[in-house]
């Protein structure tokens, strides 16, 4: 992540905000800064590292923090996309929206809106976990050792072909790994 300083302020700031459950939606109030822009527009890699902050503020609003460092968890996005709508500018206030959509035996999956002025600008999924020293941690044993449970939501369509693209992703790495 290169938003250090943001991911401080992030860290800072959620002792102060209102605590959340782990399925519950993250609305981060954003500025475009100078170092977000490319010529004159937020970058589009720059989407993607904000898109980490909307994740990780639910870790830390939801008192998932603790149970990483106790636990020595490391969070990984293994699979994102992100469909651009309309450029953020120099300066310009937007939000950014984040939920758990769904879960399988080993990663979550997030989707991540950004808006202006009510105007969806971006919208992204990402598929993430925590490893932990035996690979990774199934989300049941996540919701368990922040104490909370959760009836788990059917999976939506945008999921399901997000699935199937990645495991199509991954079967041509593992041919070009062969050839």
């Amino acid at each position: 992540m290169r938003l250090r300083l943001r991911l401080l302020l992030l860290l800072i700031s959620s002792i102060w905000r209102k605590p959340i459950k782990l399925l519950d939606e993250s609305v981060l109030n954003l500025r475009v800064l100078p170092n977000d822009i490319d010529v004159r527009k937020l970058s589009n890699d720059r989407f993607l590292a904000l898109m980490d902050l909307g994740r990780m503020d639910i870790a830390f609003r939801s008192g998932l923090l603790k149970s990483m460092f106790k636990n020595k968890w490391v969070p990984l996005a293994t699979f994102d996309t992100i469909r651009f709508r309309y450029p953020l500018k120099a300066f310009q206030k937007y939000q950014l929206r984040t939920r758990i959509v769904w879960w399988d035996e080993k990663t979550g999956y997030f989707k991540q809106v950004f808006e202006r002025k009510g105007r969806v600008v971006a919208t992204g999924y990402v598929c993430a976990t925590f490893l932990g020293s035996n690979g990774p941690i199934p989300p049941d044993d996540i919701l368990a050792e922040i104490g909370q449970s959760s009836a788990k939501p059917g999976e939506p369509e945008v999921v399901a072909k997000l699935r199937e693209l990645e495991a199509l992703i991954h079967e041509t790495q593992a041919e070009k790994l062969e050839s």
